[in-house]
């Protein structure tokens, strides 16, 4: 028996090795479209096609690169951020794709896409002492309830449910947290009915997120009232809940509902990424560790820890030193306090203690559900809070 404990903890301790860096890359493959910038057009002239073309590139990747930048820095930096010639740009460009392409004797016309490597762009900030969000947020299932009037019970799965389809067709990109939302077949209809959402069935929902890869859900109702139409979102479980507080605000009708609910779920997405920007931003220059001793029953719960602690904003790094009789021994490195840290890490449902011995532990805490629905089958904003000023679109 001891032996093959033995052997349990080796293989553990290698695979959580091994773990730890798939984690990284997959860290930075969620991060991918966070740092990276679309529809950059281009266009510059010069003595000959190709001397047009090196410039537009250049100009097109600095603008790119900026951005990026402004993305994920508060607005009081922007003139702070720092402009990099030509050459060392490309240091930090991932890769790039160029569509329509336009050229004559002197002149080159393009659309490129390009992609950054996030750590590059990170280090850059924080050596110019610079704030910004370190990672995106966690994939949310958005679950697009539709009320025809104050009075009418709330749809999803049905044919009508035109706000699903707004959803499903939107044009407004999420960058800061990747949004799926379900494609309302039947095999969504048979997971998750709309009675389920009503009682706060959050096992149900989490088997629907499942299938589409995301780890948070996100209720967001629209409620038609006459010319008006209000939008109330509210997270259904307990770990999104804390990053995302409910959220109401009003879309009037514009000039026809089809471009009102575009606009709505424009507003909901410019919403979501203005919190994640504002709660989630982090001064890097001065930097503090700690070691932790971290409980594991097997690799499934390494790899649960491992996740969490990626989408922490505080954490710069981390590091598996060692494994041992079911203990993991973690350094972690994290910016601004360690009370911050640790309502960080609460909110990811993270606990991270101080034993009487000194050393600190890190362990999963259980998630909870939360009944998003009062008598009335709508939203309930207990916060009351209404939501942050989002910059108006234009009526076409």
């Amino acid at each position: 028996m001891k032996r093959f404990f033995f052997r349990f903890y080796a293989v553990l301790t290698t695979l959580a090795f091994n773990a730890l860096f798939a984690g990284q890359t997959q860290a930075a493959s969620i991060d991918s479209k966070m740092f990276s910038a679309g529809g950059i057009q281009i266009d510059a002239t010069a003595e000959n096609a190709a001397a047009a073309r090196e410039q537009a590139m250049q100009e097109g990747q600095k603008k790119a690169l900026m951005v990026v930048m402004e993305r994920i820095t508060p607005a009081y930096v922007i003139e702070q951020l720092p402009e990099l010639v030509p050459d060392d740009i490309l240091n930090f460009v991932q890769d790039i794709s160029v569509s329509n392409e336009k050229t004559s004797a002197v002149r080159y016309m393009a659309t490129l896409d390009v992609r950054f490597n996030p750590q590059a762009v990170r280090d850059l900030l924080r050596q110019n002492n610079l704030p910004y969000v370190r990672t995106s947020g966690k994939p949310l299932l958005i679950l697009p309830l539709y009320r025809r009037s104050v009075s009418s019970s709330p749809i999803l799965w049905e044919e009508e449910n035109a706000w699903l389809r707004a959803w499903i067709n939107r044009k407004a990109e999420s960058y800061m947290i990747p949004l799926f939302v379900p494609l309302g077949d039947l095999s969504d209809a048979q997971a998750l009915s709309t009675d389920r959402i009503l009682r706060g069935d959050l096992l149900a929902a989490q088997d629907l997120a499942k299938r589409y890869e995301a780890e948070g859900i996100l209720i967001v109702e629209l409620i038609r009232n006459g010319q008006t139409f209000t939008v109330k979102g509210r997270a259904m479980d307990e770990a999104t809940a804390s990053e995302i507080p409910n959220f109401s605000f009003s879309v009037p009708l514009a000039k026809n509902t089809s471009a009102t609910f575009a606009r709505a779920v424009g507003k909901v997405v410019r919403h979501l990424e203005s919190v994640w920007k504002n709660e989630q931003m982090v001064q890097f220059n001065e930097a503090a560790s700690l070691v932790a001793m971290t409980p594991v029953s097997d690799l499934k719960q390494w790899e649960i820890i491992k996740k969490r602690l990626d989408r922490i904003p505080l954490i710069s790094s981390y590091y598996l030193q060692a494994a041992r009789s079911g203990v993991l021994q973690l350094t972690i490195f994290f910016a601004e306090s360690l009370e911050r840290l640790q309502k960080e890490m609460n909110k990811r449902m993270l606990s991270l203690t101080v034993l009487p011995s000194g050393v600190f532990k890190l362990t999963t805490t259980e998630q909870l559900s939360f009944l998003p629905f009062g008598q009335n089958n709508s939203i309930v904003d207990a916060t009351d809070v209404s939501m942050m000023p989002v910059a108006e679109e234009k009526t076409e």
